[in-house]
């Protein structure tokens, strides 16, 4: 039963971000459906009840700018380093 409730809590939070990336855009639904070729009864189920299939993830991360590991854990990660590994004076 705790599974149940782990898949059911990860659904509800996983819809809920995915209507929240859009919301912050300031884009319809319909506007949504259409820039990822979907149509829009379809796109309401993935901001409802419905996980967003695999492949579109990544095109809707695109669009609305969203960190693919915050849709899929809600986890905010610390932005990269803007050239690559920090440096360390240490090393040689």
């Amino acid at each position: 039963m705790a599974l149940d409730n782990f898949e059911l809590e990860f659904d509800n939070s996983f819809v809920r971000r995915v209507k929240e990336a859009r919301e912050a855009m300031g884009w319809t639904q319909a506007f949504m459906a259409e820039s990822l070729g979907i149509p829009l009864e379809r796109y309401k189920k993935y901001e409802q009840r419905s996980l967003l299939p695999h492949y579109l993830i990544a095109r809707f991360c695109q669009l609305t700018s969203c960190d693919i590991h915050y849709l899929m854990t809600g986890e905010h990660r610390p932005p990269p380093f803007p050239f690559g590994i920090p440096y360390d004076r240490r090393r040689r």
